[in-house]
């Protein structure tokens, strides 16, 4: 196999490295084109590819598609088709099922009959990675700036066989593109923090989607929210990219100004799921008058047409009948009638042009546009045999992007840096340090002895719940928005979810550390810092416990879709363990003595209590008047930690409070996992 030396592989595709141009400063931009099939001769050819470096057109048909939700009709034999370098716009009042259509071109919702065609191939999991679907939410890390998302993305979703620096080059080339540089170091912002602005997070929005260089784009609804020079331009931006590189492009509108509906090519009007008129958008004022709906002088198309299918029941039926006559008539585009409504055999038309339901087509007027003729003659047959898109998925090969490893990585990253605002906020450093600051003041020096033992408790107990409500609490609060983050990028193929589940709990375990540490420091150094190897076992569960107490929230966050159902479940929760962690309440009646085991606190402080009251660093010395009847009976002048321990209740030895704590720490990491994987499972 023979390859130009300025083209290399790289898994499904490929890149072409343009020459440097002299008259720019900018590095050579890579862009994508895709890769010919293997041929028996050793020689493979690019025909127009090198010189223009244009990606394979992808052509985009779709056929009587119908969707149920329930006993609802949302969408009811539906077709269209596109080219590349058109711009297909869906209009149509809410509720009539616009992005509806959207999630069926994109696999992302099973079809109730109807085939979806890329090219030859019926929609498949393979053909996902060759598909950009622009959600009408800009999901974003707030945190992150416009770069550092873009970079990430471009990290995850280009495949490996890219070096960095390339990656980094086909940034610069997407933000140059969309116009984006004079932002492209703003954070993203959200309705707290100030960022970027609405026009700037939909071309954000799109430039995520357009690293990956697809073949098909489909946006729904970009322009909603932004002013109508604003959409006019990002519009006219879409229209330019989709000619330059040959990219198919499908995108919903909702009442645009009249500049902005003549940029597309192709309109696909719905009304109560049906096709209303599909065809050029410069006929959808002929068509309208050839039903008697005239338009006015100096009125903007495309509102005109929406009042007439939001009109009554008997218009919206009338227009729907004169869409279904037109498509049969002899003056719908000629290319049209090739493309979607050729007869099941074809060939027949040759011998008799009466034959079949078109009988208006002559073998001349098949012969008009041969590639889209052959096209439907291949992808006529394939469809045969299915109703559904998705019903060819297990024969279809889907390989990750990236491997395990660099996903691990860019995701560990990511998530350092996207958690690290808001983790080590200024707020929370004061917060940290003025509490340990109180905490060494109200328990400052105090004394080894039976008098203490009950303060020195309430040091040990109050950091443990402290800590595990922080914890718990930031990881509740935390894991919401960032699961709409994660679930559009899952549902995009960018990455594993055990990639993503272990780098998070990597990423963000530094800063988990951080504050509790700082604040242990400062308050056991000055409530009486007794040994090194004290204060490091102290640390350490105190660590533990809060890491347990983040598996907890980060679990119930997953699980719980409803904010205020996981609040409330995680009050009770962290209530009770607070209730019967050892220091509260000693005398638990019987039948509720099992509660304790379910308490992380529970643990934790009792481990704390056996290192700092352990004879080899540190034991109480007994009161005159002890309440301990070892130091009445046998005149002991120290305290047994084993007596401490008993007198709150039952307890385990150190070796099995450590193991317990690691098993929640286990078993709730793996219960998160689980809920993520099969129950929260975007789809």
């Amino acid at each position: 196999m023979i390859i130009s030396k300025d083209l290399f592989l790289l898994g499904d595709q490929d890149y072409l490295r343009l020459p440097n141009n002299k008259d720019e400063k900018r590095p050579a931009m890579l862009r994508p084109v895709i890769k010919t099939q293997r041929v028996d001769t050793a020689t493979v050819h690019f025909p127009c590819l090198l010189t223009d470096s244009r990606p394979l057109p992808v052509h985009l048909a779709f056929r009587g598609l119908t969707v149920s939700v329930g006993n609802r009709r949302i969408l009811q034999d539906v077709d269209g088709l596109v080219r590349p370098g058109e711009v297909l716009a869906v209009m149509g009042p809410s509720g009539c099922g616009k992005t509806t259509l959207l999630n069926c071109l994109s696999g992302r919702l099973r079809l109730d009959n109807g085939q979806i065609f890329l090219n030859r191939d019926l929609l498949c999991k393979r053909w996902k990675r060759k598909i950009c679907y622009v959600l009408q939410q800009d999901i974003f890390f707030p945190d992150l700036t416009l770069r550092q998302t873009l970079e990430y993305t471009a990290r995850l979703r280009l495949p490996d066989t890219m070096s960095h620096s390339q990656k980094m080059q086909y940034v610069d080339h997407i933000i140059d593109v969309l116009e984006l540089g004079h932002c492209q170091d703003t954070i993203i912002g959200d309705c707290l923090k100030r960022g970027l602005s609405g026009g700037e997070k939909k071309r954000a929005n799109i430039a995520c989607e357009l690293l990956t260089n697809p073949s098909l784009m489909l946006l729904d609804e970009p322009t909603s929210g932004l002013d109508s020079y604003a959409a006019y331009s990002l519009i006219s931006t879409l229209k330019k990219y989709a000619v330059a590189e040959g990219k198919t492009v499908v995108v919903t509108l909702h009442q645009p100004s009249s500049q902005t509906f003549h940029l597309c090519d192709k309109l696909l009007l719905l009304c109560n799921g049906q096709t209303a008129y599909f065809g050029d958008v410069s006929k959808v004022v002929d068509f309208f008058g050839g039903i008697g709906l005239h338009i006015k002088p100096h009125y903007n198309p495309a509102d005109f047409i929406l009042e007439q299918i939001k009109g009554s029941p008997d218009l919206q039926q009338k227009i729907i009948l004169a869409a279904k006559d037109h498509r049969n008539s002899k003056e719908f585009s000629s290319d049209i009638l090739h493309d979607f409504y050729l007869p099941e055999k074809l060939q027949d038309t040759s011998r008799d042009s009466t034959h079949g339901p078109y009988p208006h087509l002559d073998q001349d007027n098949l012969n008009t546009d041969p590639d889209n003729r052959r096209l439907w003659l291949d992808t006529h047959s394939h469809a045969s045999s299915s109703v559904s898109s998705e019903t060819t998925e297990s024969d279809c090969y889907f390989s990750w992007p990236t491997c395990f490893w660099t996903q691990f990585k860019v995701l560990s990253h990511r998530n350092f840096q996207e958690a690290r605002p808001r983790m080590l906020s200024k707020l929370n450093w004061i917060q940290t340090i003025g509490l340990g600051i109180m905490a060494g003041l109200l328990w400052f020096q105090l004394e080894r002895r039976e008098e203490s033992l009950h303060d020195i408790q309430g040091y040990m107990f109050f950091s443990t719940t402290y800590w595990m409500l922080f914890a718990h609490f930031g990881a509740l609060s935390s894991f919401p928005p960032e699961r709409e983050v994660i679930n559009k990028e899952r549902q995009s193929g960018a990455y594993r979810l055990s990639a993503y589940y272990l780098a998070k709990m990597v990423g963000e375990l530094p800063l988990t550390m951080t504050l509790p540490a700082v604040y242990h420091l400062i308050s056991y150094a000055m409530l009486g810092f007794h040994s090194v190897l004290t204060y490091l076992g102290q640390l350490t569960f105190l660590l533990l416990n809060t890491l347990v107490a983040q598996s907890v929230g980060f679990f119930i966050g997953a699980a719980c879709m409803d904010m205020q159902l996981s609040i409330t479940i995680s009050a009770l929760y962290t209530l009770a363990t607070q209730l019967f962690g050892g220091y509260f309440a000693t005398n638990v009646p019987p039948w509720l003595t099992w509660m304790r085991y379910t308490s992380m606190v529970h643990y934790a402080y009792q481990n704390m209590q056996i290192i700092e009251f352990s004879e080899e660093t540190g034991s109480i010395t007994c009161a005159q008047q002890s309440k301990f009847e070892i130091c009445n009976k046998n005149s002991q002048s120290f305290i047994p930690v084993g007596d401490i321990l008993e007198a709150q209740g039952s307890h385990l030895p150190f070796w099995a409070n450590s193991l317990v704590l690691l098993a929640f720490l286990i078993i709730f990491r793996l219960l998160g996992y689980v809920v993520l994987r099969y129950f929260r499972s975007p789809k």
